[in-house]
């Protein structure tokens, strides 16, 4: 299969470094981080500016429900597409595309005209927002360094909170100078930060190993002649080979693809069910449209500090178990927020509590999750539970209001935010123990 190679093995001179990385390694992790914090600026202006666009562009009011329905399928598509390409061709090329995709359908949705126009924008835009979350993390995890790998991972995981802190930011200043259209202009600023930057990046050492290893099979005939080619990074040479998705769905990888699938799907049904009815909550409680906005404002700025300190915790005792612990908690702040609210601040306090627990989370899951796949199908695998979150998009798109109207705000609430946060956890338990600062190929082997 292929000796275990390290990462050290392949720095042959000192090099300086930023904040503890390589040159490269920070510049991939920089760039993660802006770009995920650019595809949440563009998703959170949507969702912010569409009052104005639906007056400007005389749009029905079922226009909004459609758009978001038909982003959640693109998303869909994208990163089911997107995960194989990085696998074969490169994390760096179908990073640059996604970035390309986002770049033109914040121009198109900035030059609509009119309904059909601006679903094509939000489409595309949505495409490239979907698919470069997941890659950059997956450039990340393989470019860092082994003992600081989930720290990083989980620091670029903070362009969420920080993206719709800062369209909170733009919206408040363009708005009212340049109109909904100058918003989504002011969305491409920092692109070009990143395209320039990503002329400076290199593909890790392990993905060109396992590219020249695929080269090399291609050339010769049947899996036993693959086995004795050579590589630098242990690799299972026979299923290496297989189409990536098949390989996520073998013996060895089965179990942990459903179980994490299944656990980042109802925390993020959850999660977008209550992002559509939290003004209806706080109306529900006697709280106007501007409480829910000082509500919503608080949990994204406590929820960045959830993040780092899962991302710090789980550097030392494991991202799976700070997971789970923080998905616990967090289902518990969610049941307080479902039924213990009886004045705004105690509706702020339940919601920033769930947010740095339960979305917090997240500092440690994607590491976790994205240490889990072989290189061999990292790509596929990280956007193939990347999926998962726009399946739950869609989902609780047409079935939040329902839920709402057949049980109530308080119980739907508790069902969002609680049980859903306690059937991630019990996923969680069903999946392997990981323990941090191994090399990935130690990790699979």
């Amino acid at each position: 299969m292929g000796k275990i190679a390290k990462q050290e093995q392949f720095t042959y001179a000192p090099r300086k470094t930023i904040f503890g990385l390589e040159k490269n390694a920070f510049l991939v992790t920089l760039t993660s981080f802006l770009g995920w914090t650019m595809v949440n600026m563009d998703s959170s202006f949507f969702s912010n500016v569409y009052p104005l666009i639906q007056k400007d562009l005389h749009l029905a009011n079922w226009t909004v429900g459609a758009i978001t329905a038909s982003m959640a399928v693109a998303a869909c598509f994208a990163t089911l597409i997107a995960g194989p390409l990085s696998d074969y061709f490169g994390r760096k090329m179908v990073f640059q595309f996604t970035i390309l995709f986002t770049a033109v359908g914040s121009a198109l949705s900035a030059l609509s005209g009119g309904f059909v126009s601006l679903l094509i924008a939000r489409c595309l835009t949505m495409a490239g927002n979907a698919s470069e979350w997941m890659i950059g993390q997956v450039m990340v995890t393989e470019g860092t360094p082994s003992k600081s790998r989930g720290w990083w991972t989980g620091v670029a995981q903070v362009g969420f909170p920080v993206g719709w802190f800062l369209t909170a930011v733009v919206v408040a200043r363009l708005a009212p100078i340049w109109g909904w259209r100058g918003v989504f202009w002011a969305g491409l600023v920092p692109i070009f930060l990143i395209l320039v930057t990503r002329f400076f990046v290199k593909e890790s050492d392990r993905f060109e190993d396992l590219k020249q290893f695929r080269q090399q099979a291609k050339q010769t005939e049947g899996e036993k002649a693959s086995e004795h080619t050579q590589t630098a990074y242990s690799v299972n040479k026979q299923e290496a080979t297989q189409f990536t998705y098949r390989q996520l769905f073998n013996p060895d990888l089965r179990r942990t693809t459903i179980l994490l699938w299944i656990w980042q799907f109802v925390y993020n049904y959850g999660l977008f069910c209550v992002a559509y009815f939290l003004p209806s909550i706080a109306s529900a409680h006697g709280f106007t449209l501007s409480n829910s906005w000082m509500v919503s404002a608080w949990g994204t700025g406590v929820g960045a500090i959830g993040y780092l300190v899962a991302a710090f915790l789980g550097n030392i005792v494991g991202r799976r178990i700070v997971s789970l612990i923080w998905l616990f908690l967090g289902g518990v702040a969610g049941t307080f927020f479902a039924f213990g609210i009886h004045s705004i601040d105690q509706m702020a306090f339940w919601w920033a509590a769930y947010y740095f627990f339960t979305v917090g989370h997240m500092g440690a899951y994607v590491p976790y999750m994205l240490e889990s796949f072989p290189t061999r199908a990292r790509g596929t695998g990280a956007s193939f539970i990347s999926f998962s979150n726009w399946v739950a998009l869609f989902l609780a798109g047409i079935t939040s209001q329902w839920m709402v109207h057949s049980v109530g705000v308080n119980l739907a609430a508790f069902i969002w935010l609680g049980v859903a946060a306690w059937i991630a956890f019990m996923c969680g338990l069903g999946t392997p123990k990981i323990k941090p600062g191994l090399d990935l190929e130690e990790i699979i082997n």
